[in-house]
């Protein structure tokens, strides 16, 4: 009786701390999992922050020339605002000077309107001096007939009558060249006159025109200006953009280096976490070996009667003729195209499909806690799986990697452990990746022998409740 106490009390311990083992692997493997995304999302990280530096360095770089085209622009308006007070100050002065040009002009106009009235005087005097000559001519006329009558008394007289008869013939051929004279000299003036008039209009014109030239660039030389403030205040600005740029560089800076650092201390974390689930599932796989019963027992069992029953009828698939050798153990992976994530094709795919896809079926339904059950050669490529995970697959891959399991490669660190293994079952807990889920799970492997040649594991998956 003290005996068989002291066994029972051994088998509790044994199964206690199996429980205990496996719940401490789950935990270990649940915590690394979430290490390993941490530190991937980290890496992730890192490289946006190794693109924020390049972004930052060359918008310094950039920075940089935008200041020195702001000086050069800066340099370059003052330039211009100099030069355009020099053109206005040069306009100006012609303007003074045009002034000056036109009121001369006005004056010689005003000259040549008294030239034209002096030559009117003048013709007037002309004409008057004319009708005298004739009165004096026909004076002299009557003289002469006077003269004449008197015979020589009249000699002297009629000498007299005839000088002043020449007098007023040479008078009035003198008095018509000088009308004939004015007359020329009337006409030039008063064309004269009219050109003067139509210079000074002109002239008045370019004067008007000249101010609004002057106007025009004052107002240039005064947007100029507002361009050079605005480019003083744009220089201000990159200044300041400048010194916020050199800040944020910094602080990336330093913010990478402490992000490495973090990244670092994560990889030794998930690396000693990964040590300890290896440790943990060492221990969970001893135990589960030993011959003692723990919780564990019956999904081991069920594991090993389902391996028995799939190698059974490959077997006699074999025996019937409906398959070779060579095409169960077919490893000549060919890509399905099209699809992500990849899947490949190889001969015993359609029997796996017909023949152990039924007992995956069976062996999953009537029980909760199992989630997975599926036949896996020995790299890792799964020929069939649950039906439930052997859809077509579709456009999107996260729904794809979680219901379309079959004809994959999927292998990890925990699956080489078994499959190096030559135990009659091998324990371990892990991680399952489902689409974007994980769920922390324990797994039995099975080696499956198919005439006497290990082709792979049968594994299955369950939830430890």
């Amino acid at each position: 009786m003290a005996t068989q106490g002291i066994e029972q009390v051994t088998e509790n311990a044994i199964r206690a701390v199996a429980r205990d083992c496996g719940s401490l692997s789950m935990e270990c493997s649940d915590v690394a999992g979430y290490v390993k995304g941490v530190s991937e999302r980290i890496g992730e990280h890192m490289q946006v922050l190794d693109q924020l530096e390049e972004v930052t360095t060359r918008l310094m770089g950039d920075q940089a020339r935008v200041s020195d085209s702001t000086d050069e622009a800066r340099l370059l308006s003052e330039q211009a605002k100099a030069k355009l007070d020099a053109g206005r100050e040069a306009i100006e002065g012609t303007i003074e000077g045009f002034k000056g040009l036109t009121e001369l002009i006005v004056q010689l106009g005003e000259r040549m309107a008294g030239f034209a009235t002096a030559m009117s005087q003048v013709q007037t005097v002309s004409s008057t001096i004319e009708t005298i000559a004739r009165k004096t001519n026909m004076l002299a006329l009557n003289a002469t007939i006077e003269a004449a009558r008197a015979g020589d008394a009249g000699r002297s007289f009629a000498v007299v009558a005839a000088e002043v008869k020449k007098l007023a013939h040479d008078t009035r051929a003198a008095t018509s060249q000088i009308a004939s004279t004015i007359g020329e000299l009337t006409r030039e003036a008063g064309a004269v006159t009219t050109e003067i008039k139509t210079g000074v209009e002109r002239s008045r014109a370019a004067q008007s025109g000249f101010g609004t030239i002057s106007d025009t660039v004052r107002e240039v030389s005064e947007i100029v200006g507002m361009v050079d403030r605005q480019t003083e205040g744009i220089a201000h600005s990159t200044s300041m953009i400048q010194t916020s740029v050199d800040r944020v560089k910094a602080g990336l800076t330093d913010f990478a280096a402490d992000a490495r650092d973090n990244g670092k201390e994560l990889l030794t974390a998930e690396k000693r976490l990964a040590h300890l689930e290896m440790l943990s599932n060492t221990m969970l796989d001893t135990l589960a070996n030993s011959g003692a019963e723990i919780d564990d027992t019956p999904f081991i069992l069920k594991a090993q009667e389902t391996c028995r029953r799939i190698q059974a009828a490959i077997e006699h698939a074999l025996d019937a003729g409906e398959i070779t050798v060579d095409d169960v153990f077919d490893a000549d992976y060919r890509i399905v195209e099209g699809t992500n994530p990849v899947q490949y094709d190889v001969r015993f795919n359609e029997t796996a499909d017909r023949l152990v896809q039924p007992i995956l079926d069976q062996t999953k339904s009537g029980d909760n806690r199992i989630i997975g059950s599926a036949i896996g050669d020995m790299n890792g490529y799964l020929p069939t799986h649950l039906s439930e995970r052997s859809h077509p697959q579709g456009p999107d891959p996260v729904w794809n990697d979680e219901h379309c399991r079959n004809k994959r490669i999927l292998i990890d660190d925990t699956t080489r452990m078994a499959l190096a293994s030559d135990r009659p079952a091998t324990l371990a807990t892990y991680r399952m990746e489902l689409g974007d889920k994980f769920i922390p799970v324990k797994n039995v492997f099975v080696p499956l022998w198919i005439r006497g040649r290990r082709w792979g594991n049968f594994e299955l998956a369950y939830r430890d409740d």
